[in-house]
């Protein structure tokens, strides 16, 4: 049985990846929240729902905490005893495997940081490698998130920058998006219009990144033509020092997640 703990939108996104692939049936999966309103949801979709954290680590073998990492330690004081030998996978932000296994004695521990396009099946899920756990069950883990998007399994001791490559990144781009389609509107362009520009433009290039077989920059010297106009707003960057502020925003990120390590 699948297990998850917290019923917030991530835990919903990769129950929906696990549904639609039908890695479980629904009946097969329970789920458990303190806000009887954030069952409603899965309680339609045929999953078991209970408040009480401790029923799932007692039925679930694969276990996702889908909590906030601050609620990491009462949780875990809650599942204490009930997880020897089964998987538990966290999908908190600095929470180290060495951390949540002093908690949980005997629990086979997977750490992974997806991201929130996950709810729409485009996630980038990061998965530490967990040599403590046997292949078969590891690769049912990276399953569950491949479900809803990619994978990729780094060490560990990578996580913090996956943290702020992927975890963090969106919010990245979508600050970068509000910013040019509110100068489109204080232009006269119609906001959905702007909005579409901007946003289909930001997925052709990740497509283009993904696909062309180019580094970013041959990519960016591929738009640029002598004297143009990418080449005019390219010189912002440079006067304004964003490829500065942009490593130091990934730094910032990376440095915060060290921070909540535990």
């Amino acid at each position: 049985m699948l297990g998850f703990i917290g019923a917030g939108r991530m835990a919903g996104a990769i129950l929906d990846g696990v549904l639609s692939r039908g890695l479980y049936p629904p009946e097969e999966i329970i789920m458990s929240n303190p806000h009887p309103d954030k069952l409603e949801r899965p309680r339609t979709l045929g999953v078991q729902v209970t408040l009480d954290n401790r029923e799932v680590a007692r039925r679930a073998e694969l276990i996702i905490l889908a909590v906030k990492p601050q609620k990491f330690e009462p949780v875990l004081a809650e599942l204490a005893g009930l997880c020897a030998g089964k998987c538990v996978v966290s999908i908190a932000a600095g929470i180290s495997s060495g951390w949540i296994a002093d908690r949980l004695p005997g629990a086979r521990i997977v750490r992974v940081m997806p991201n929130t396009p996950l709810q729409l099946g485009f996630g980038m899920t990061a998965v530490a490698q967990a040599p403590q756990v046997p292949r078969e069950l590891f690769r049912q883990v990276c399953g569950i998130f491949q479900a809803a998007g990619e994978v990729s399994v780094i060490p560990e001791t990578q996580m913090d920058e996956a943290v702020a490559l992927s975890g963090s990144s969106p919010a990245y781009f979508f600050r970068m998006a509000g910013v040019m389609t509110a100068w489109a509107r204080e232009r006269g362009m119609d906001a959905q219009v702007a909005l579409t520009f901007t946003a289909a433009s930001m997925r052709g290039a990740a497509e283009m990144l993904l696909k062309a077989g180019k580094s970013p920059e041959e990519l960016t010297k591929q738009v640029c033509s002598p004297g143009g106009t990418t080449l005019a707003a390219l010189t912002a960057f440079d006067d304004g020092e964003g490829d500065a502020m942009v490593r130091d925003a990934l730094d910032r990120c990376a440095r915060r997640s060290r921070e909540l390590g535990q």
